[in-house]
């Protein structure tokens, strides 16, 4: 059976193209619906190459769906104008098929037209199971465009930064708050709100600010504002499974959880702070060269 489904982002294909070439990018996007783990836990390739790449997937990052191959090829265009079309060709326990086409299409407004093409058949079972893996691929699929249109639309407000740049970052900010000891408590919520708001659409990094967030109300006995990130924490699943986020909240129990927030100057200060050092320390990280003859 097969499953098409377009979205217009709001980037131009090159910067499209570029984030698919990224493994990072691929697990921001299919989380956290689906969690993708390699055999024994190696580590992951920074970009996707061609050919195989066993995987391990779990449905909610819970309920193990089995090993999946990623087979990655390069396919030239079918269509004038567009770009190359990435294929993932691949097979795992439960998919004897899962054929898997990404196309790009600019638009006449600098926009790109993103396509997801699937073509899939069950191992086990095909008269029933197939459908059923379609319908999943439905859902799957939608899930992973919403995520797409949310990484356009911070990419058109302002470039977004490697997820790898980001993560550093957001420890940065916990750190200078275990760092700022000392200082009032006005002062050290303003760390981790910046958290909150810089790792909000990280699953992971999400979850982190909140518990940070929890502990220090419980620190300062603060039981409002610790009832608060109790509910915060239990919705911080829902509202990635459904891809709703509140983009720029500041994960305060003082403020709505489902209301976006503008950038607050001190907040964007920080997390400007943030991902410089992050990047000054990404940069001392890599070998140096000599140049000399």
């Amino acid at each position: 059976m097969r499953v098409r489904l377009s979205t217009p982002l709001n980037a131009p294909p090159e910067w499209v193209a570029a984030q698919l070439q990224s493994t990072s990018v691929f697990r921001h996007i299919t989380a956290p619906l689906v969690r993708f783990k390699r055999p024994g836990g190696a580590p992951w390739p920074t970009h996707w190459s061609p050919g195989d790449m066993p995987l391990q997937m779990r449905l909610l990052g819970l309920l193990p769906m089995g090993s999946q191959t990623v087979r990655i090829s390069i396919e030239p265009s079918a269509q004038a104008g567009a770009w190359p079309t990435l294929r993932d060709n691949g097979e795992g326990t439960l998919m004897r098929r899962w054929d898997h086409r990404i196309t790009l299409q600019p638009l006449p407004d600098g926009r790109t037209l993103y396509t997801d093409d699937i073509d899939v058949v069950a191992r086990h079972l095909p008269w029933l199971m197939t459908p059923l893996s379609a319908a999943f691929a439905q859902v799957f699929y939608r899930h992973r465009q919403r995520r797409w249109r949310q990484l356009a639309a911070r990419h058109a407000a302002a470039p977004m930064a490697d997820p790898l740049q980001r993560e550093r970052a957001f420890d940065h900010l916990l750190t200078a708050f275990a760092r700022d000891a000392n200082a009032p408590s006005a002062t050290r919520w303003h760390w981790l709100e910046a958290a909150h708001v810089l790792g909000q659409t990280t699953l992971s990094l999400h979850w982190r600010s909140h518990s940070a967030m929890l502990r220090y109300a419980l620190q300062l006995r603060d039981l409002r504002e610790a009832g608060g990130q109790v509910l915060r924490l239990a919705l911080v699943p829902l509202g990635h499974a459904l891809a709703r986020l509140p983009i720029g909240n500041t994960g305060r129990a003082q403020v709505s959880a489902l209301a976006p927030m503008a950038p607050q100057p001190h907040i964007t200060q920080l997390i400007d702070g943030a991902l410089a050092a992050a990047s000054l320390s990404s940069t001392q990280l890599q070998p140096k060269t000599d140049s000399s003859a």
